[in-house]
C-alpha cells in the first residue's frame, strides 16, 4: 500500500495506515452503507473531498481505478461529497480522484 496511488477499501481497513502510507491516494470504497462509510473515511483520514469516493457496484471498481491511474478521465456513477453530504451522482475519474461532478 505505501506509496499507492487508489486504494480500495471493501471491508474494515486500518485508515490511519493508508492516510501515513498513501497520503496521496484516491480512496474507492466498495461495499454496502457507502454514505455513511465515505463519510467515516474522510473524517477520519482528513484527505480532500475529490479522493474519497464511492462504488456502489464491485464490477465498476476496476474501471475507476484505471480511469484514475491511467488518467482515462470518464465519468462513473459514484458516492462522492456533494453539498456538503455524501450521496449517489455521475463523476468524471482521473489523476487525484474526482475531476468534475456531472
Amino acid at each position: 500500500m505505501r506509496g499507492a496511488d487508489v486504494v480500495v477499501l471493501a471491508g474494515d481497513a486500518d485508515l490511519t495506515e493508508i492516510a501515513r502510507s498513501a497520503p496521496a491516494a484516491a480512496v474507492l470504497v466498495a461495499g454496502d452503507a457507502l454514505e455513511d462509510r465515505c463519510k467515516e473515511a474522510s473524517d477520519r483520514l482528513l484527505f480532500p473531498r475529490a479522493r474519497v469516493i464511492g462504488i456502489a457496484e464491485p464490477a465498476d471498481v476496476g474501471a475507476a481505478v484505471e480511469s484514475i491511474v491511467f488518467e482515462r478521465d470518464e465519468p462513473h456513477d459514484v458516492i462522492a461529497m456533494k453539498h456538503g453530504r455524501f450521496g449517489p451522482c455521475a463523476a468524471r475519474l482521473g489523476r487525484g480522484g474526482i475531476r468534475e461532478i456531472l
